[in-house]
Formats: structure tokens, sequence, C-alpha cells
């Protein structure tokens, strides 16, 4: 069995962290969801894509049912892995400036593919069409001749629960696994029904409880709540590809992401933990901070090694 890896951060929150915690709660980010979920109006177009990026890769796009799905490769030096990259939003807002810069970046260091699905979103879609559109990405990237063990699936928040929640169907169909799973702050259990969560509510200045079951619930569709494909912590871990876990202790979903370490551990199998103290939910996508620069670095070793 390969090794695991659990990393806690030994370093204290730098004052650039603090500082957009601060923002996230002066500008009532808690509340922002909730009110998304009940009629606020809100954009669901993905960002532009940055001009530093198009300088550095060659970028292409085909479209499925009227989205956009885009193979970003290094214009200079292309390895043979590709990344499928799931972005978060809470299933309901689509990928930002931000998960563009951090793709540039873990473009930039890996020279894979990436791969950038603008999935569709809730209200209009749920769950079983999300899947189906990405099923159909995968299972190209394996027919265009990457073998398995050179796919890679990341995603952060939603993205991160959709990419273990459907590596989990691939192995509940026997189909091929990729090589890695890498969840960036992963939100695994859309109940918010574990009590400990309780404990760290104050302390996340982004994510709202309720705001988040409401999308939970939109996403859901037809389905439970406690479907594997809605919140992956209720599915199976054996049988997939390695995963890593990266989380901040100010972030609402903490205590799921160490129930899945939990069962990790228990099931015997390999997996890599990094848990950085007092870093909110999903700091590794915002460019500058020295823990985002730490968490990339510990990404792209994943990836190169």
């Amino acid at each position: 069995m390969d090794s695991s890896i659990t990393y806690i951060h030994n370093k204290p929150a730098s004052f650039n962290s603090r500082i957009v915690q601060s923002l996230l709660a002066l500008a009532g980010a808690k509340k922002r969801l909730e009110k998304y979920m009940t009629g606020k109006s809100f954009s669901q177009e993905p960002a532009k894509l940055p001009g530093s990026l198009k300088k550095k890769a060659d970028i292409t796009f085909t479209e499925k049912n009227g989205r956009k799905i885009w193979t970003i490769k290094p214009k200079n030096k292309t390895s043979d892995k590709v990344i499928l990259y799931l972005h978060g939003g809470a299933y309901i807002l689509n990928i930002s400036k931000f998960h563009w810069r951090f793709i540039e970046d873990i473009l930039t260091e890996t020279n894979a593919t990436v791969i950038v699905p603008d999935y569709p979103l809730s209200p209009a879609a749920a769950c079983k069409e999300v899947y189906a559109f990405i099923e159909e990405i995968y299972f190209a990237i394996l027919h265009s001749g990457v073998l398995p063990q050179n796919i890679y699936i990341m995603g952060d928040s939603a993205g991160g629960g959709l990419s273990l929640g459907f590596a989990q169907q691939l192995n509940a169909e026997n189909k091929p696994q990729p090589s890695q799973i890498i969840l960036l702050s992963p939100w695994i259990d859309v109940t918010m029904s574990n009590p400990e969560i309780n404990k760290v509510n104050k302390k996340d200045k982004m994510l709202g409880i309720k705001g988040l079951q409401l999308a939970g619930r939109s996403y859901a569709g037809t389905l439970d709540d406690k479907d594997f494909r809605i919140s992956p912590l209720y599915g199976s871990i054996k049988g997939l590809g390695k995963i890593s876990v990266f989380i901040g202790t100010h972030d609402l979903f903490i205590f799921d992401c160490r129930k899945l370490k939990q069962q990790l551990e228990e099931a015997n199998l390999a997996f890599n933990f990094f848990e950085y103290p007092e870093m909110f939910h999903g700091w590794m996508v915002v460019k500058g901070l020295k823990e985002s620069k730490s968490a990339k670095a510990q990404i792209t070793g994943i990836i190169n090694n």
C-alpha cells in the first residue's frame, strides 16, 4: 500500500489571510448564498479567461448542450498528465477569476493539460444532468488515449464533492478510476447535519449553513440528500484512486473532512490530508497568500510525483 501523509500547517495564519476573512465578514458573504437561493438575482456566466493564461497556453473549447468545455495545454511543454478540474460554487455559481488564476498556476507548475467543464448549474439542472455531462467528458479523455494512471480529478468546494462522488460512481460501475482525486475544501455532505459544524460556524466568515442546505437540496433534484452522488461522505471509499484533502479549520466543512479521513484510516487506505489552522474556505485558490502558495506546492507535488 502507498504511504499516507497527514500534514498540519505549523505556521500562524498570515496577516493577509486574516484581512481576507475580515473583508468576507464585512461584505456579508455568509448570507450571500441564502439570498441567492431565496430570490436574489445573480450571474451564472463563467468568468473570462485572463490574458496571462492565454499567453501561456493553447486553449480550445468544445460545446455540449450550449456549455463550454475548455482544454488548456501549456505552449512550451506538455506532460502526459490530464487534470479534469471541477469548479466550486455550491452548484449554482460558475467558474470565477480566482479559479482561472489557480488553474494557471497549476498548469505552469505541472505542464499538465487541464480540462475545465462549464457543467450545468442548479436550479436549471440537478445532479443527474451534471453527472451525465461530466461522464461524457471523462470517457472522451480515456478514448483519446490518455491512460487512467495519468488522469487527475481535482475540484474545490462543490467541485470537490462532485469529484469524489463521480469517482465513487465510476467504481460502482466497474469503470476505470483516475489516478488521483484531489479535494480542495470539499463539500461532501450537503445535509450539513454533523453537529460539530456548530463549533466552527462563527469562525467561518464565508459559508452559511442554511444557504448551503438550500443549494444542496436544489442540486439533489429527485435524489435523496444522502445519496453518494449528492453527499459522497456516505458512499464507499474502497477501490478509488488515491484521495488528497486540503482543508482549513475556519471552514464549515472541516469536521466532515476529518470524518472522511477517519473512514480512510479505518479502511486502511492510503491518502493525503492537509489541514491549515485558521484558514478559510477555498483559501488555496486565492492568489498571493502564503498559505495558498504552500498548498499549491503540495498539490503540484502530488501531480508531479
